[in-house]
């Protein structure tokens, strides 16, 4: 097998999110969407925002989680984040049983990592299809919160997989 070399970090795509309420479908549609971009999925997408993305470099994704603070991160809090437990009433109970700087820990990482992908945000959100001005501002003043922090889990999931699935899966 050949190496897989990554298309140009020029390419772009446009993106609709699953929870924009213009974007009418099944629960299932709307999983499916999230690792095709396939908008066929949906019964509607009329008037739903659109957001325009670029691939990123693996250079460009390092000096993200750099900015965001990489060689600083808690690696016990990485350790716990990657062990707490799937259900969220579980992960609750798992974590409020966690000693008081393992619980510091794990916060610190959930702060990373929320760092790492308002600055991947910043290197892939290209525009926002109607508006001007930095689209990560835009971004940062739709409500409610909810709405926000799953758009940008959303749009940093399409920037991870446009820069790093090979041009078929793209």
């Amino acid at each position: 097998m050949a190496f897989i070399f990554s298309t140009s970090t020029d390419q772009t795509v446009e993106v609709v999110s699953t929870v924009d309420p213009s974007v009418v479908g099944t629960e299932e549609a709307k999983v499916s969407y999230l690792s095709t971009r396939d908008e066929s999925l949906f019964d509607s997408t009329e008037g739903a925002t659109r957001f325009t993305l670029r691939a990123l470099s693996p250079q460009a994704r390092e000096d993200a989680e750099v900015e965001a603070g990489a060689y600083s991160r808690s690696e016990l809090g990485r350790i716990l984040w990657t062990e707490q437990p799937d259900d969220p009433k579980e992960r609750a109970r798992w974590q409020h049983e966690l000693p008081e700087d393992e619980r510091r820990a794990l916060g610190e990482y959930n702060r990373y990592l929320s760092r790492v992908y308002r600055e991947m945000l910043r290197a892939g959100l290209v525009s926002i299809e109607g508006h001007d001005g930095d689209p990560l501002e835009l971004v940062d003043s739709i409500r409610p919160d909810h709405h926000r922090q799953v758009l940008m889990g959303e749009l940093v999931a399409h920037i991870q997989a446009l820069s790093l699935l090979p041009p078929a899966g793209k």
